[in-house]
C-alpha cells in the first residue's frame, strides 16, 4: 500500500509539472496584460504610451515553466541561473531564434493579480510589461516563484523589416 501511495504522489507531482494552463487562465492573464499595454500607464512616474498587445507563446511558456521550477528547486531567485544562463541562453537552448527578449520574475506572490500589481509598481518590471518591441509572452508559476518571458521572434522581425536573405 505504501508503494502505491508513493507512486501516486510521484505521479501527482509529475502531472502538476506537466500540466498546461487552461485556455481560460491564459485568456484571463493575457486580457490583463493587454489591457495594461493598450491603455498605457505610468512606470515610476514615467508616462508610458499605449502599445500593441502581446500574444501567448507556448515556447515562452515552456521556458518560463522550466525556469520557475529551476528557481524553486535551487532556492535561487535571479535572472541568471547558477550556471550563468539568462533568458536568451535558455531560449537559444530550445532553438528559439529571437530578436529581443525580456523577463519579469516574482517571488512570494500567491496569485497572478498580486504579482502583476507588484510588477506594475516596479519601474523596471513595468517598463518590461510596456515594451513596444516585444510581441510574444509566456508566464508560469511554481511554488512562490514566477517567471514571465517576453520576446520578439527573429522571423517576425525579419518579416516586418522585409530583410532580404541570400542562399
Amino acid at each position: 500500500m505504501r508503494f502505491l501511495l508513493g507512486m501516486f504522489l510521484i505521479f501527482s507531482q509529475t502531472f502538476v509539472l506537466l500540466a498546461q494552463p487552461t485556455h481560460a487562465d491564459i485568456n484571463r492573464v493575457m486580457a490583463e496584460i493587454n489591457l495594461l499595454r493598450t491603455s498605457g500607464c505610468s512606470c515610476g512616474g514615467r508616462k508610458m504610451r499605449p502599445v500593441k498587445p502581446v500574444i501567448w507563446d507556448q515556447r515562452l511558456y515552456q521556458v518560463s515553466r522550466r525556469y520557475a521550477l529551476y528557481m524553486e528547486r535551487h532556492n535561487h531567485f535571479d535572472h541568471r541561473s547558477l550556471e550563468g544562463q539568462d533568458l536568451g541562453d535558455r531560449l537559444e537552448a530550445i532553438g528559439y531564434n529571437w530578436q529581443k527578449v525580456g523577463e519579469n520574475l516574482g517571488f512570494g506572490y500567491d496569485d497572478f493579480y498580486s504579482v502583476l500589481e507588484a510588477w506594475k509598481k516596479s519601474p523596471s518590471h513595468c517598463r518590461m510589461l510596456m515594451d513596444p518591441d516585444v510581441t510574444h509572452m509566456g508566464l508560469s508559476k511554481r511554488g512562490v516563484y514566477w517567471a514571465q518571458s517576453f520576446s520578439r521572434p527573429m522571423e517576425e522581425y525579419l518579416a516586418d523589416h522585409d530583410v532580404a536573405t541570400y542562399d
